[in-house]
């Protein structure tokens, strides 16, 4: 369909492009071929600007994860790095790292998840942080991560990274143990918030740092919210996304019990009745894309909620879920969340739509297409749609545009003929985004897209369409989009 930009009204914080395509089955990115099991599976998946496919793993792998020395046996878990053809690229299985001094270390810890730095690099977490090259597989920096004064480690959350290049992470089953900030040099650790929550699956800050969302399962569930104090030292609890009314059958049990000598009669009426509480959804993962802050519920056997009568999985339950990250609304959905029984054909349910227990977002540059990894299936699902949810600001003022470290100035001259310049910043290297749409929200022309580096860009608009023609006189719009905003003004052609 041609891509189309809805008109919003300009609020104080984000707008919700709500008309919008929904999310296809593109097809199998990657099978693993492995049955289900929970010991092993895809535990994080990114794409790097050069469109290259990351895939960090948890558990060993049959297929290449057993080296030989002699009589020595040693279960490694390597870094998968595929091309977008699908074939490894020239570096990967990534299963040794060296270090300094020149020694070599065998990856040996699982995954725990990826994130891209503001370079377009791959941040890796195990109980480790390490930060590869995009381009050559190299390890650039890896440092321990203690969660106590005596440098006790354990397995990390899935990692993330603000517009700065701080890294923020905490623990898995984190709930008494902190949310820290590493610094964009890898050389300074500091606590930001002094406990996660329950058992911490993922740590995602936003681009200006401003908040921190963390996913939890296992009891404590839900997305909680952390947001930073005036200077951004130190994160308090400030709400709880992915909270849902779920309705469920339960059973209401009264006995009657007789005895008459040595006989005992019980009589039990079993009515079931429905209830339907609020509860919060298990957030196995967390992830950007057009501004939506993305979510995998956990395998729907696993999510048990009640404490009496019939459980049954709530509608998101292995699903892919899209919130506003200002208010936590459910704005979007992919994914068919099912059961996978040991015995089912992993590789028939992916290919079918099938998403069960959700571990890795992979984001394209345009964000029109996303590689998704699951845990159990051992399948990466490619999932696109040409109009997304996104998140929007339209302006009707003349005064920039400015959120997250983005900003988008008003063009000059306006009204113009024949050519006008459009100024933005981009807040975090990345992909950024900027096109004219005329007023019924047609894309006429693709100014700029792809990497940008964080900070000032301009662009010039010849009054031409994609083909090269002339466009009628009249009023047009200018986005700039990113995986955090999307911010849009007006500029008027005349002839």
């Amino acid at each position: 369909m041609t891509k189309m930009l809805t008109k919003l009204m300009l609020l104080p914080l984000f707008s919700v492009l709500l008309i919008a395509d929904d999310w296809q089955l593109d097809g199998i990115f990657k099978d693993y071929e492995m049955p289900r099991s929970n010991g092993y599976g895809i535990h994080g998946t990114v794409v790097a600007p050069d469109g290259n496919v990351w895939v960090a793993m948890h558990g060993p792998l049959a297929q290449d994860s057993i080296i030989i020395n002699d009589t020595l046996s040693v279960y490694v878990r390597p870094i998968h790095v595929f091309t977008p053809s699908g074939e490894h690229a020239s570096f990967s299985p990534i299963r040794f790292v060296t270090n300094d001094d020149g020694s070599q270390d065998t990856l040996t810890y699982s995954g725990k998840g990826m994130a891209l730095d503001t370079d377009g690099n791959i941040i890796y977490a195990t109980d480790h942080l390490y930060r590869f090259n995009y381009q050559s597989g190299e390890m650039m920096d890896k440092l321990a991560v203690p969660y106590d004064d005596a440098g006790s480690l354990s397995s990390l959350t899935q990692p993330s990274v603000d517009a700065d290049g701080n890294v923020y992470v905490s623990w898995v089953g984190g709930a008494s143990r902190p949310v820290v900030k590493i610094s964009s040099d890898f050389l300074t650790q500091s606590t930001v918030a002094d406990a996660g929550v329950n058992y911490n699956r993922s740590t995602m800050v936003t681009p200006d740092a401003g908040r921190i969302f963390l996913g939890s399962t296992w009891g404590t569930g839900g997305i909680r919210v952390l947001e930073a104090n005036f200077l951004g030292t130190a994160y308090d609890s400030v709400d709880t996304y992915g909270v849902i009314d779920h309705t469920w059958d339960v059973y209401d049990i009264a006995y009657d019990t007789t005895i008459s000598g040595a006989d005992t009669t019980i009589t039990a009426d079993t009515t079931i009745t429905s209830t339907t509480e609020p509860i919060d959804m298990w957030a196995e993962v967390l992830g950007w894309n057009l501004g939506v802050l993305w979510s995998g519920g956990t395998d729907p056997d696993w999510g048990v909620y009640y404490d009496e009568g019939t459980t049954s999985p709530h509608m998101y339950e292995g699903s892919w879920v899209g919130h506003n990250p200002n208010t936590g609304e459910i704005v979007d959905s992919f994914g068919n969340g099912g059961s996978l029984p040991a015995d089912a054909d992993a590789s028939a349910f992916a290919a079918a739509g099938g998403t069960n227990a959700p571990r890795g977002l992979g984001v394209s540059a345009d964000g029109l297409t996303m590689y998704v990894g699951d845990f159990n299936t051992n399948c990466i699902q490619v999932w696109t749609n040409s109009d997304p949810v996104t998140l929007s600001i339209e302006d009707e003022s003349g005064k920039s545009i400015t959120a997250l470290g983005y900003s988008l100035h008003q063009a000059y001259p306006n009204p113009f003929n024949p050519t006008t310049t459009i100024s933005y910043e981009v807040g975090r290297t990345g992909n950024a985004t900027l096109e004219i749409f005329n007023l019924k929200g047609e894309l006429v022309r693709t100014l700029a897209t792809g990497w940008h580096f964080n900070g000032k860009h301009t662009a010039k608009w010849n009054g031409q369409d994609n083909n090269g023609l002339n466009v009628t006189s009249g009023t047009y719009i200018y986005r700039l989009s990113s995986s955090e905003v999307s911010f849009s003004k007006k500029v008027t052609f005349i002839k």
